[in-house]
């Protein structure tokens, strides 16, 4: 009927199994639940390695780190029931009817999503950046306004596939570095016409960088954008105010704002307070550089 899918990397998820695992055992269905370890330390695994002992639940350990569209291709691939709920390994379950909401829907489409939380409170300073982050896309996407762009706010984090579609439609193999796959993979499925079906079964993500760890993932995100920036089109918000801003001619100007006041801006969204309208000139104004020095 249904396997639970998580790819792991460096993070210990055997609480989040132990809680599938007993909201599956109470329904009674024909499940299972495979987490795929994508070449992490060993003591993350030597942990891990409890999700063994668990019925119907078994630990895949890759020895070398194979990204993250091939971790989530094989296991799809890998798994024996009609329908697949992928979900990261930094996710928590919040609700006991989790499980349940999901085999519910399982008639109403191929695809569907239900969505992310974040915590009420800041867990921690250094963690600011993330949380106003998410917590303001949090706002703006709950189930009610994601039905209305089903495809723009899809992300791989919570979400169910019938395991058919799913091998028609697998992630891009070709995105090796981080970012952008899940976008890749909701525009496939937009291309065909492929409904996503938006429900409030949420999973709260306990994941969030370091206000420093994220600028870095940002930076790296965007240069895997432009490296994919033909095949992702119109499904960029960056690369939409990229090609407005391009026609009007001031992508120069602002690549070159953008290195005058970089550490200056890199020091406040470090900080204690960061600003959210600055984040989002750094992220253009990095992209905007990063176009400058490598369309010349």
């Amino acid at each position: 009927m249904l396997s639970i899918l998580i790819p792991t990397y460096n993070y210990l998820c055997a609480g989040l199994v132990c809680d599938l695992h007993q909201q599956a055992e109470r329904l009674g269905i024909d499940y299972e639940i495979l987490v795929a370890d994508d070449g992490s330390q060993e003591s993350f695994k030597v942990k891990n390695r409890v999700i063994n002992k668990l019925s119907h639940c078994k630990y895949i350990e890759l020895e070398e780190n194979i990204g993250r569209s091939r971790i989530r291709n094989l296991l799809g691939r890998t798994a024996q029931y009609d329908y697949l709920l992928f979900m990261d390994c930094d996710a928590e379950v919040v609700n006991r009817d989790f499980i349940a909401k999901y085999i519910a829907a399982q008639n109403r489409g191929k695809v569907v999503y239900g969505g992310l939380l974040h915590p009420n409170k800041l867990p921690a300073p250094e963690l600011s950046l993330a949380y106003k982050y998410e917590k303001c896309a949090e706002a703006k996407n709950t189930h009610e306004i994601r039905e209305k762009h089903p495809y723009r706010v899809f992300r791989t984090f919570n979400f169910m596939i019938e395991k058919l579609t799913f091998l028609q439609h697998q992630f891009d193999e070709s995105i090796t570095k981080y970012g952008h796959e899940d976008t890749l993979f909701g525009k496939a499925l937009q291309i065909d016409r492929i409904p996503i079906i938006h429900i409030d079964n949420p999973l709260l993500n306990k994941g969030l960088d370091t206000n420093v760890k994220l600028l870095e993932k940002t930076e790296e995100s965007l240069k895997t954008l432009y490296e994919l920036r033909d095949k992702m089109g119109e499904s960029s918000a960056v690369l939409r105010a990229y090609q407005r801003m391009n026609k009007l001619g001031l992508c120069g100007l602002i690549a070159h704002l953008f290195s005058i006041t970089r550490n200056s801006i890199y020091r406040q969204l470090t900080g204690m307070h960061p600003n959210l309208l600055l984040f989002a000139f750094y992220k253009f104004g990095y992209y905007c550089q990063l176009c400058q020095k490598n369309d010349k």
